[in-house]
């Protein structure tokens, strides 16, 4: 968890392109396919060759669909599984195989290292139709653009809109039907749980990382999970605990903890300590006096939850709303 500590939280960063224009991303509002027909989608993703501009403005003509691409960044993965498309390589492999919706899904992808100085042999050794990278790896672009065309996306408006960058890789891969399968089902999901869930309108929900049971973070506004719980379009339309406010809260001490009033707490960290973790907080008269921990109502729920693309928002949603309905 620690590789992803200063990417995940608060300020992940992408802005991809989409096909042939620097579109900025589009807010959804329930529209799942903005305004497309499934017809034109679908005649798009047979629509070879096409043109797809990148977040540095360079054009690039793909003559087929990649077959194989290497990932250079940690979200490009869970969005590529999602398309049904798993990346022939990826950085930080080991980590990611270590997600829920991803164990077992990058068995046949090769390692390329660490995602901030990925192995350019290693790369060079799978031969990719494409590689897929961010604005973090620009020291590299002269070396990987050697082994194979370099499409470059900015990180934060993927981070910040799961839909806006499956669309974007799907329109790469000829994958746009699938991408919006994918959302129809998620916001289906999203306003079916949001229905179920007004039973506890009113009651308070906090949600608190912890990466090493021992600093605490109030996840605030602009965190993708934080989007799902609480937006009233989007999200499930839930109550945060009005005490916190902003993007992210972290106390400096533990005891910082007794300002939380929530009535609910979701506290989200590596899911394998967790009775590590639990016993210690067990012995705290802080966390002890704090509501949710009274009226019994502490959930927890894996780092999974926090990577901010699609299968992390899927993942985030059935653990929220089966722990809020009691299921």
């Amino acid at each position: 968890m620690q590789k992803v500590k200063g990417l995940l939280i608060p300020m992940l960063l992408l802005a991809g392109i989409l096909a042939g224009c620097n579109e900025a991303p589009v807010e959804n509002k329930g529209s799942t396919t903005e305004g497309a027909s499934a017809s034109s989608v679908n005649a798009a993703a047979t629509d070879w060759p096409r043109t797809f501009k990148d977040a540095l403005g360079k054009e690039f003509v793909i003559k087929k669909k990649p077959e194989k691409i290497a990932s250079l960044w940690y979200f490009y993965p869970e969005i590529l599984v999602a398309l049904g498309e798993p990346p022939a390589a990826s950085t930080d492999k080991e980590f990611l195989s270590s997600l829920s919706y991803l164990k077992g899904k990058l068995d046949s992808a090769e390692e390329l290292g660490d995602k901030l100085s990925p192995s350019i042999e290693k790369i060079l050794s799978i031969e990719p139709d494409y590689i897929l990278a961010t604005e973090h790896h620009e020291k590299n672009y002269d070396s990987l653009e050697k082994v194979a065309p370099v499409i470059t996306l900015n990180s934060k408006d993927i981070y910040d809109n799961w839909q806006y960058g499956l669309r974007t890789v799907a329109k790469i891969i000829g994958k746009e039907a699938e991408a919006e399968k994918v959302i129809d089902k998620m916001m289906n999901e999203i306003t079916t749980g949001r229905e179920a869930l007004k039973s506890i309108q009113g009651e308070s929900v906090a949600l608190i990382l912890s990466w090493d049971g021992k600093t605490y973070n109030v996840l605030g506004e602009g965190n993708p999970v934080y989007i799902l719980a609480f937006d009233k379009e989007k999200g499930l339309g839930l109550t945060p605990d009005d005490t916190f406010k902003g993007t992210n809260n972290e106390f400096t001490a533990f005891e910082g903890m007794s300002t939380v009033q929530a009535d609910h707490i979701f506290l989200i960290g590596d899911i394998t300590k967790k009775e590590t973790l639990m016993n210690e907080l067990k012995q705290s008269k802080v966390w002890n006096n704090l509501d949710a921990v009274k009226k019994g109502n502490i959930y927890l729920m894996d780092t999974s939850a926090i990577t901010g693309g699609p299968l992390a928002i899927e993942y985030a949603l059935q653990n929220i709303k089966n722990a809020l309905l009691k299921l």
